[in-house]
């Protein structure tokens, strides 16, 4: 009994301090997908990531706009290390996403009849992607243009962003 009082109270004083010195404890390398999105100015269409594990969710969404009506556009994004898998809608109420290529996906959103367009912002659409290898890339739009209610092109900028992976 007496050797295990003394035992116990020797590991309580090297953890108190006394006794040997202990290793410095290294930072834990974290693995996954991480996003880094441009910050947008004046009105624009730009990106921001969510991610979880080995998902992705990028929210395409619209800031500081007035009266958009609609907009199309091609959303580029590395295919070597991320794969589409879906969409979902956003404050538009017609909407058209369709990978074309690989790495690119065509995306379309419209209000529908003499409604005013969305003014000052909002989600246009979220695109998951699933990571299937390690590296960097960028998320970048192409084709891209933006109408009011009119039919008028819109002066737009478009920021993308982009992704690092680690598997």
């Amino acid at each position: 009994m007496a050797a295990t009082v003394f035992a116990a109270m020797s590991l309580l004083g090297c953890e108190s301090g006394g006794g040997s010195p202990t290793a410095p404890v290294s930072p834990i390398a974290t693995r996954g997908v991480s996003f880094s999105a441009a910050t947008p100015d004046g009105a624009a269409i730009a990106l921001r990531g969510n991610a979880s594990g080995s998902i992705l969710e990028i929210e395409v969404y619209a800031v500081g706009v007035e009266d958009l009506y609609g907009l199309s556009f091609e959303l580029r994004f590395p295919a070597n290390l991320l794969r589409y898998e879906s969409h979902g809608q956003g404050v538009f109420p017609s909407l058209e996403a369709s990978e074309t290529a690989a790495g690119q996906l065509l995306v379309g959103a419209s209000h529908l009849g003499p409604v005013a367009g969305l003014s000052d912002g909002g989600p246009i659409v979220v695109v998951r992607f699933a990571a299937i290898a390690s590296g960097n890339g960028r998320l970048d739009f192409s084709g891209e243009e933006a109408f009011d209610s009119f039919g008028d092109r819109l002066a737009l900028n478009w920021h993308g962003g982009t992704v690092s992976i680690d598997l």
